[in-house]
């Protein structure tokens, strides 16, 4: 049978630990990425200014 020592018990939860805070890492990475790709597109919304209501009607015909 296996037999399970401290050693070995503790490197295992040091490397889930470790994958947790990399996965952690990179939920924050993914937030600010979509916090810019929102900041970009509220930038240049605001830059085109209004929508022309011929354009709106395109779209409906869409």
């Amino acid at each position: 049978m296996f037999g399970l020592n401290g050693k070995i018990v503790r490197h295992h939860f040091t490397g889930v630990y470790g994958k947790v805070v990399q996965i952690r890492e990179l939920v924050e990475v993914l937030d600010q990425v979509f916090d810019s790709f929102h900041k970009v597109n509220t930038i240049s919304r605001t830059m085109l200014g209004p929508r022309k209501s011929s354009a709106k009607k395109l779209d409906r015909l869409k």
